[in-house]
């Protein structure tokens, strides 16, 4: 049988311990990189939404402007494409907006527009109230009422970050008595809205058309 000497065995010893070491401090490294980045995001993310609940709530902008019909103010036939662009031009200034975000805002006026231009004019007076391409809400925030300058006490829970875009839910107190979904999106090294939860209840035109449809 081989027996190893002594000073063999501890070196032996010594140099195990010391891989272990090693490798667990890289662990540690690695994860500690990883939750500091985290942190990071997160507060990015949170003055984020702070920035633009407060730019938002400070300037009155119509998302879908309503264009209306030559001598009525209650009669509308489509979008305003002219004040919707020089909105749009201000939105894009704020650098708070992803290019998506901006497409997909684009793409709802557009359906929006086609399907008021094909309506009977019983969808389109303005004294109706709520009219078929209106939600009823803050699409913003998804409410009706709000504390005020809840901006200032906003905070996001539920962070799911993946590579370069964020899903979380905002609230404006600690007991998330209402809360509000908002995806991100990381545009040249810059976190950027990329969606907000109440514009999913607008719809395509086909889908506008049916719901007409349906209640005539």
């Amino acid at each position: 049988m081989r027996i190893l000497n002594f000073p063999y065995l501890i070196l032996m010893i010594i140099t195990l311990f010391g891989c272990k070491e090693n490798t667990k401090k890289n662990i540690t490294t690695k994860d500690s990189t990883i939750l500091n980045r985290s942190d990071v995001d997160s507060t990015e993310l949170t003055n984020l939404i702070r920035n633009v609940y407060n730019w938002h709530e400070n300037n009155e902008l119509e998302d879908f402007p309503y264009e209306y019909q030559e001598g009525q103010d209650s009669i509308f036939i489509g979008i305003d494409w002219d004040k919707y662009r020089n909105n749009i031009e201000i939105f894009e200034k704020t650098n708070f907006f992803s290019v998506e975000f901006l497409n997909k805002h684009n793409q709802i006026a557009k359906s929006i527009d086609s399907s008021i231009r094909k309506a009977d004019l019983k969808w389109r007076n303005r004294n109706d109230g709520i009219s078929l391409w209106e939600t009823g809400a803050n699409d913003w925030c998804g409410c009706q009422d709000y504390p005020d300058n809840y901006w200032k006490t906003l905070t996001i829970d539920s962070l799911i970050l993946n590579k370069h875009i964020a899903d979380f839910v905002w609230t404006w107190d600690k007991q998330m008595s209402h809360t509000y979904r908002v995806k991100a999106k990381k545009e040249n090294g810059k976190w950027k809205i990329n969606s907000l939860n109440g514009f999913k209840y607008f719809y395509t035109t086909q889908e506008y058309d049916k719901m007409m449809k349906d209640e005539n």
